[in-house]
């Protein structure tokens, strides 16, 4: 046994066949094992997302598909069902149970669905859009897959008997908090569990190797028979087992126990465990075949949902919908490069947010040095951007004074509403810009900067120059690489996380227990347009928490500017056909005739709608 255990020869040569090897000792401790049995049993986790150790919090979005309710390990019960604010007493032991729900949220409506037979032939399927979440979950009893895709990246789990596959969602920051994986039910992670509050273990996307070496085998696997036929064959009631059949952790394996005898006397020093997964057994089956041609397209399927990002990429812009992920793909691109960059965007959208994790991406130790071209007076713009020396004018500091230029030096220049700059000032700064110099108020001694430069606004510079008040020369040199945020209504799929980002903040400053929105509030924050924007948002959402004496806020506690907000199905359902037909005309410069076509609208029907909202003229 001892040259098993300390022969890396025989660890090498173990751990390349295509069977997982377990040996455990008399007292069913593990001395060796391969990695072949690791990784199929779920002992070494492999995902397919990455997430840290945590637990299940307030706030949450828990996914769930599970083939028959309550018959795996951590089943949910009725107290798991209220944590997700479930309360359906027709739901059934081996039910097909799908949902999507705010973990601990009394007040947010869940969405789901139960069946009492699998469908034949096909999946019983969920889909939902749930609080900007573009969610499926769905069990197929033909293929044995349980799957869940959130906003299309899939996270399959695959099934012989009974499975409850678990993603969870980040209430805060929308990240993917924890996806099941192989070996759930040993490590004590099954769905039930985590509603109860257990603790889950980290994954990534490769398998990661674990020492499992002393361990006791009735902590990894979880099977009773097959734990009872080793004690028997150390016991010697019983001899070799061969090709029987067992479900561990969940996943059925074709096992031999084979008793390890050394001396004399032939004793009973331990047992071999051989471990065949049936997904080996049906490699060779065309039907196995085409079960592992759909994880690799579903696999290859997620890679394409958006761009690589960085694990820590622009932290402090909360959201992930098409807009703001296009938004941080080009701030990733321009932190890896000096040019100037010019962000655009409706007033209250993060701007200024932006700008500084563009920085702190690129050169985070670096100054970083942000001015409001609109807060300083035009008679001091020049002594304010480029500095003076001693005596430059009456009034003038004896040693004269650093500019916000010269103060960026190394690092970043931060030009905030660059639109209201006085004509002359923008002459200088085309010149910085072009020749790399300032020249101080009162000084004709060129200064050598190295500077990198963002520019924001939040008007149509176009437009400006049109009105003779931008310099088009200046425009062209700033709009090198432009990047333009989006206004919040028209990235609504990431208002739940920003509001949960906000309160959290707000909660945590000011000391406060952390609080939930109920799911009327969140409707009305949804449907409302948010003119300010974040801003405004952050605003509503701060007044909220400080009036609110529970840790639920509802509408009463939210002030919005616009009074006439629709909260009817039908009166959002009128707004959103209203801005369709405004976009469209819009988009053909109101020529109707394509705008009906497009809309695949009647002659009738179509001027009909346009008489009701008003658009006839």
């Amino acid at each position: 046994m001892e040259f098993i255990q300390d022969s890396h020869v025989i660890q090498s040569m173990m751990d390349n066949i295509n069977r997982g090897l377990i040996c455990v000792d008399d007292a069913m401790r593990i001395v060796f094992s391969n990695a072949k049995s690791r990784t199929i049993t779920g002992i070494a986790v492999d995902s397919p997302a990455e997430h840290p150790a945590g637990q299940l919090e307030p706030g949450d979005i828990v996914i769930i598909a599970d083939n028959m309710f309550n018959s795996d390990d951590g089943h949910i019960g009725q107290e798991g069902l209220q944590c997700l604010n479930v309360h359906d007493s027709s739901i059934e032991d081996n039910d097909i149970f799908l949902c999507a729900a705010i973990y601990r949220n009394e007040e947010a409506e869940p969405v789901y669905k139960h069946l009492k037979e699998h469908p034949i032939n096909r999946a019983a399927t969920l889909q939902t859009t749930y609080f900007g979440f573009d969610i499926t979950a769905s069990v197929n009893d033909e293929t044995g897959e349980a799957l869940i895709t959130v906003n299309g990246a899939a996270y399959p789990m695959h099934y012989y008997h009974n499975i409850c596959n678990t993603v969870v969602i980040d209430g805060r920051n929308g990240s993917i908090k924890f996806v099941q994986a192989l070996g759930y039910s040993a490590r004590r992670e099954g769905a039930g569990e985590l509603l109860r509050g257990a603790v889950f273990q980290a994954k990534c996307r490769e398998a990661f190797d674990v020492d499992i070496k002393g361990r006791y085998i009735s902590d990894l696997f979880d099977c009773p028979p097959l734990l009872d036929d080793i004690q028997g064959i150390l016991e010697r009631k019983a001899g070799r087992i061969n090709d029987r059949l067992y479900r561990i952790n969940q996943i059925p394996f074709i096992s031999d126990i084979i008793p390890w005898s050394t001396g004399e006397d032939d004793s009973i020093q331990g047992a071999f465990l051989l471990l065949t997964n049936i997904e080996d057994l049906l490699s060779s089956i065309e039907h196995g075949n085409n079960i592992l041609r759909e994880m690799e397209d579903l696999e290859h399927q997620s890679h394409l949902i958006s761009p690589d990002l960085p694990a820590n990429a622009l932290a402090g812009i909360t959201g992930h919908s098409a807009r703001i992920t296009e938004v941080k793909y080009l701030a990733c691109k321009a932190a890896k490069n000096e040019f100037t960059v010019c962000i655009t965007g409706e007033s209250g959208t993060g701007k200024s947010v932006l700008a500084r994790e563009i920085h702190r991406m690129g050169n985070p130790a670096a100054p970083f040095v942000e001015v409001n071209c609109n807060a300083i007076s035009q008679s001091l713009f020049e002594s304010e951007l480029f500095g003076y020396v001693k005596g430059a004018f009456t009034g003038a500091r004896s040693e004269g004074k650093v500019g916000f230029f010269e103060a960026a030096n190394g690092g970043t220049i931060f030009l905030d509403e660059i639109g209201d700059l006085p004509p002359d000032i923008q002459i200088k700064l085309l010149q910085v810009l072009q020749n790399k110099t300032i020249y101080k108020v009162g000084s004709t001694k060129p200064l050598k900067i190295h500077v990198r430069v963002i520019v924001a606004t939040n008007q149509d510079l176009k437009k400006r120059i049109e009105e003779k008040k931008f310099r088009s020369d200046l425009y062209y040199r700033i709009n090198v690489f432009p990047i333009e945020v989006p206004p919040l209504r028209e990235r609504k799929s990431d208002l739940y996380l920003l509001v949960n980002s906000i309160m959290t903040r707000t909660c945590e400053m000011y000391g406060l227990e952390t609080k939930q929105l109920s799911e009327e509030a969140i409707h009305l924050l949804i449907s409302y347009d948010w003119p300010g924007n974040v801003r405004e948002l952050e605003n509503v959402i701060e007044r909220a928490v400080t009036l609110c004496e529970s840790n639920m806020i509802y509408p009463e506690h939210l002030r919005l500017e616009n009074p006439e907000i629709p909260l009817t199905m039908r009166a959002q359902l009128d707004v959103e056909e209203k801005r369709i037909l405004e976009k469209t005309l819009l988009k053909y410069n109101g020529d109707k005739e394509k705008a009906m076509k497009e809309l695949d609208l009647s002659r009738s029907v179509f001027y009909q709608r346009l008489k009701k909202h008003g658009l006839t003229a």
